[in-house]
């Protein structure tokens, strides 16, 4: 039977109309994640700390035997040279990864 007639119902003769219509949705989910991994770590070098332990410990004592208190006064110029090193014989190292995954 088709959904514009109208009148009774040729099989029943029944008044009322039934109409049906199906609807179909599809709902989709993208889920992303997005990270970030970190790590911290100290990275020295070698070089320079031994540099500043034979400036720092070395030569205040060999300046004194080696020129009296000028050579003293010069190693601990010296072991001074030595502490604006200390910086440089360790570096903070930061690695940063970031990502995402779908």
């Amino acid at each position: 039977m088709a959904s514009d007639y109208t009148g009774p119902c040729p099989k029943c003769g029944n008044l009322a109309k039934n109409k049906s219509k199906t609807l179909i949705d599809y709902i989709a989910f993208k889920d992303s994640l997005n990270w970030e991994k970190r790590r911290e770590f100290f990275e020295g070098n070698r070089k320079i700390k031994w540099l500043i332990i034979a400036i720092t410990f070395g030569w205040p004592i060999g300046g004194f035997f080696v020129g009296g208190l000028i050579g003293v006064a010069v190693g601990l110029a010296l072991g001074f040279i030595s502490y604006l090193l200390g910086p440089s014989a360790v570096i903070k190292v930061r690695e940063i990864e970031r990502g995402h995954s779908n």
